[in-house]
């Protein structure tokens, strides 16, 4: 058996009919049959049950299907390796950030992409969780992904790390707000006003994290959302410093001298493989030269 009868097995499958099959491999009825009947031959097992509505996979075509997931991944990402292995002139990489990441890097690193890289060159971004990151990543359909990732998280060796920002959590509210008025005398206070945060997703780290973080009222992934809502509000929003800086700048927002025990960590991943193309190192250097502006201008 070879990845050409996986994909054969694959097409079946998700036809459900050898007719419909057919217009998917390119290949005549009888054509088709003769290869499928002379695997399940050459395996001594049925891969399909024949119904008179169709085909379902057997347990051993669904095993072959699952199993071969990783082969199949491995063979996308040796054909994108190819693909990559250009100059910045021409090429194309697959992004995946998460969505603090999204807002705190990707504007800059765009803007420097599309200055240092040629018109042939193309890039594509998605934002997602960090769970479906990784698993998109494990499955070659990314290139490379950063997101909330613990930079000292083992890794397979064939993947490599680099640290971005490590931020701690901090609370705050609009300049206006009713707790500025006196000093925080009381943790019990703080649960008088809604929270507001987004939700919680892989390297956050938490030594003593205060009970009434149980109580965030509205959970977003948008940061200009949640910004918008607490200088029009009386909410308090709790994220990375670093999303905050202009609006702590600017005095729209102020921070609560409150210690919340939390710290956020990102970090890039990229195959090893991958990292060998000019394009893909180019990128990772743009993301790192962010990383470094960043905390620059946070200390």
């Amino acid at each position: 058996m070879d990845i050409a009868d996986i994909e054969l097995i694959q097409s079946v499958r998700d036809a459900g009919s050898l007719s419909r099959a057919c217009d998917r491999l390119a290949l005549s009825q009888p054509t088709l049959s003769k290869r499928l009947a002379r695997l399940e031959s050459n395996l001594g097992a049925a891969l399909f049950y024949r119904y008179s509505t169709g085909l379902v996979a057997t347990p051993t075509g669904e095993f072959i299907l699952r199993e071969s997931q990783r082969l199949r991944g491995q063979l996308v990402a040796i054909e994108r390796q190819v693909a990559l292995m250009n100059s910045l002139e021409a090429g194309q990489l697959r992004l995946g950030v998460g969505p603090i990441i999204e807002q705190l890097f990707v504007p800059q690193v765009l803007n420097h992409f599309l200055d240092s890289t040629g018109p042939a060159v193309s890039l594509s971004v998605v934002a997602e969780d960090d769970d479906t990151l990784l698993t998109l990543f494990d499955q070659s359909e990314l290139d490379i992904i950063v997101g909330p990732f613990s930079p000292t998280t083992p890794m397979s060796d064939h993947v490599r790390v680099f640290e971005m920002v490590s931020d701690a959590i901090c609370a705050v509210v609009n300049a206006g707000h009713r707790l500025l008025e006196a000093p925080i005398t009381r943790q019990e206070s703080l649960r008088d006003y809604p929270w507001v945060a987004p939700k919680v997703q892989g390297s956050l780290r938490s030594q003593t994290a205060p009970a009434f973080l149980d109580r965030i009222k509205v959970l977003s992934d948008n940061y200009d959302s949640l910004k918008r809502l607490t200088k029009s509000s009386q909410a308090i929003c709790v994220g990375p410093a670093a999303i905050f800086q202009q609006d702590l700048l600017s005095g729209e927002l102020v921070r609560l001298d409150l210690d919340l025990g939390l710290t956020w960590q990102s970090a890039l991943l990229i195959k090893r493989e991958t990292y060998l193309a000019p394009l893909a190192r180019h990128l990772v250097d743009l993301f790192q030269d962010a990383s470094a502006d960043l905390t620059v201008d946070n200390n």
